[in-house]
């Protein structure tokens, strides 16, 4: 059990870092549109895509849900923040984890697609 404290030190780096997360996701969808910062913008949009890539999710998604699965310890987390909060916001359970992985080409077959489509 953790002491009341600890508690909300742990309630408020998970917000951080939710915070954080969701200034990264608004500006990956809306930092085109700022013209001086269209470099920073493109610089993040290739870190995205390569955590993606190479790691199959966002490092921040299970460092917010660890945190909070230290604060409640029953509750469940799907495996993407956005699929989770969007689920949440909706009144919907957390869908239940596969057992079997998808593997890197079922995974990244749109998005090899879309590459090959930019490249042509």
């Amino acid at each position: 059990m953790l002491s009341g404290k600890r508690r909300i030190l742990y309630h408020a780096v998970a917000d951080v870092i939710f915070l954080v997360h969701l200034s990264l996701v608004l500006f990956v969808i809306l930092g085109w549109l700022i013209p001086g910062l269209y470099y920073i913008f493109l610089a993040v949009l290739v870190l995205v895509f390569l955590a993606d890539i190479f790691l199959g999710y966002c490092p921040l998604t299970p460092m917010e849900f660890n945190i909070r699965k230290k604060l409640n310890p029953d509750r469940t987390y799907d495996t993407s923040c956005l699929a989770h909060y969007m689920r949440a916001m909706f009144g919907k359970k957390p869908r239940a984890q596969t057992a079997e992985p998808k593997t890197f080409l079922k995974k990244h077959s749109f998005k090899l697609s879309l590459i090959g489509l930019f490249i042509v």
